[in-house]
């Protein structure tokens, strides 16, 4: 191939990229596409990040302790004073309001891309204004770094539930999904599909089951009760056989134990 062709097929393959984000990831706010209702108290964990003065929904994040959640970075661009958790999975009564949580702190991987979202993650310091929290106790975390493989997964979100409408979920939704190798991924999402080194895992749900606007942040859960993911981007919302991308927990799972641990010694001091 003569080096005209080259740089021709590589102009070519960089606008497609771009277009691809402008039309599916800029904004990817992200939501579930076929997803059915969570009741609540099932995952009280799965907050909503919400606009601090208009109250509007951005984005998700996943609890991690009573101090802490974790998001993807792209959704915590702006200063902290911007944003509130609300537990809108949490159970309330009818006249009761969701409670809340006051972010006292943004930390965003170092290595995070806005370009190409390598290391989407962020990890949020919170207020929660909750008196009982023991039911945070218990860790979510995977026990190790080591790659991750299975079907039995789920993703969680209060994005949109259809691809031709912005109305947002007010339920908290579920999608079942099964996570993909990357070099699968690559292949169907070319030329948007994460690098190697990307942090990043790969997730399909049948019939067009996915993350979409409204969702990006969320949780992708496996086996049971293990955060192995957080909705980051996608090609598209809600096409049968294309995958959605995930940050990968396990690939950062030093760096949040040691922001975990950090949060916990600042709480005894306080």
């Amino acid at each position: 191939m003569s080096a005209k062709i080259k740089v021709r097929v590589n102009f070519i393959t960089a606008i497609i990229f771009i277009l691809c984000l402008k039309i599916s990831y800029c904004g990817r706010v992200r939501r579930i596409v076929g997803g059915i209702p969570v009741e609540c108290g099932q995952q009280p964990r799965v907050v909503s990040i919400q606009n601090s003065t208009t109250g509007k929904h951005l984005c998700g994040a996943t609890l991690l302790s009573p101090e802490t959640a974790v998001t993807a970075a792209h959704c915590v661009l702006q200063p902290k004073d911007q944003y509130t958790l609300q537990l809108n999975n949490y159970c309330v009564s009818k006249n009761e309001t969701y409670p809340k949580a006051r972010v006292v702190d943004i930390a965003i991987y170092d290595k995070y891309d806005r370009f190409t979202s390598a290391h989407d993650i962020s990890i949020l310091q919170i207020s929660l204004e909750l008196d009982d929290v023991t039911w945070l106790k218990d860790s979510i975390l995977p026990s190790s770094s080591f790659g991750l493989s299975s079907d039995n997964c789920a993703i969680y979100g209060y994005g949109q539930t259809t691809t031709d409408s912005r109305d947002l979920s007010e339920m908290l939704l579920a999608g079942r999904v099964a996570t993909v190798s990357l070099d699968e991924c690559i292949q169907r999402l070319q030329p948007v599909g994460p690098n190697y080194d990307s942090g990043m895992i790969c997730a399909v749900g049948d019939g067009g089951v996915d993350a979409c606007q409204g969702d990006s942040g969320g949780p992708l859960v496996c086996d049971g009760s293990t955060l192995e993911g957080i909705s980051s981007y996608g090609m598209s919302c809600g096409v049968s056989g294309l995958p959605g991308v995930y940050t990968s927990i396990r690939a950062h799972l030093s760096w949040i134990q040691f922001l975990l641990n950090k949060g916990s010694q600042e709480q005894i001091a306080q």
